[in-house]
């Protein structure tokens, strides 16, 4: 009977934090948008790297003493990849694009996790999988150059910016495979944002950061949103991630990726974002990609 309590509850705690990651994750494009209302992308990505690096420093403070050298140069190139390039190219394109749009693309991030982790890191994938490539990346030439109202879409460039930044997000998970599988996930998250935000925070106070927020009407309601991104979006939920891999398997983790895009086209309509037929169709390819690359075959 206690056996079957703790089944379970195990059972209701990894969908519970599922939904939470997808929550979160989802949520962030909105965030985005509403901090874009007061600070410039530039301004936007340095605060989302300060507050995180702020954020996730105690988590893992106790443990920098364990940090090797060896270690510490690919944690930079996580913070780097995972974190500081990506947070300034969303930044950049979500001036453009709807924030529906940016967390659609953003489900391309399996698609780039397998092609790149097959091209340099030398991991092996399934025909199956090869599919799952070439469905994702019809479905993302879908959403960049379809507009809202139809038509090639104007904003392609920028659309392309989110591509390029879950392209940094196959390199930073294909990173943390290779080279830290090992290691501590508290000290490979703090020792990340340490390296991104340190700078990016020394950047931030060279520009008219201050001025905006003390004399912009909606700075406040602006850098809060960015504070909860930060903190819930990337320090937090990346220890609810790890533990969710850790307790329920990287299968069941990988779902999430089916979720946010549904969180981040529902704030989008809330917030009044126009949604063209089509964007749901190249959606439907991508999530349907990312279904054939996660979905267990035969390799070869």
């Amino acid at each position: 009977m206690q056996e079957d309590r703790n089944i379970r509850k195990a059972t209701g705690n990894k969908w519970f934090l599922l939904f939470a990651l997808a929550l979160i994750w989802g949520s962030s494009f909105i965030l985005m948008k509403k901090g874009l209302t007061a600070f410039a992308p530039d301004q936007v990505a340095s605060i989302r790297m300060l507050v995180a690096c702020l954020a996730s420093l105690p988590l893992g403070f106790s443990r920098l003493k364990t940090l090797k050298w060896e270690h510490a140069r690919y944690m930079a190139v996580v913070g780097a990849v995972g974190s500081g390039i990506p947070a300034f190219l969303f930044a950049t394109a979500q001036t453009r694009i709807s924030s529906y749009l940016a967390g659609m693309l953003n489900a391309l991030t399996p698609v780039f996790t397998l092609m790149l982790g097959s091209l340099f890191f030398h991991s092996k994938f399934s025909n199956r999988q090869i599919s799952g490539v070439l469905i994702g990346f019809m479905g993302a030439a879908g959403l960049v150059f379809v507009r809202s109202g139809g038509g090639v879409g104007a904003d392609a460039f920028f659309a392309a910016l989110i591509v390029i930044a879950t392209c940094c997000y196959g390199i930073s998970v294909n990173t943390i495979k290779t080279f830290l599988s090992g290691q501590d996930t508290l000290l490979i998250s703090s020792v990340s944002l340490l390296v991104v935000g340190i700078p990016y925070g020394i950047y931030l106070f060279t520009t008219d950061f201050t001025t905006r927020l003390f004399t912009h009407p909606e700075a406040g309601m602006a850098f809060a949103s960015l504070a909860t991104l930060s903190v819930f979006g990337t320090a937090l939920s990346n220890v609810l991630y790890f533990h969710l891999v850790k307790t329920a398997g990287p299968l069941f983790a990988s779902a999430v990726t089916y979720l946010m895009p549904v969180i981040a086209l529902a704030w989008g309509l809330s917030d009044g974002e126009l949604l063209h037929p089509l964007h749901l169709l190249a959606m439907l390819a991508i999530l349907l990609g990312v279904g054939l690359i996660s979905w267990k075959g035969r390799t070869g």
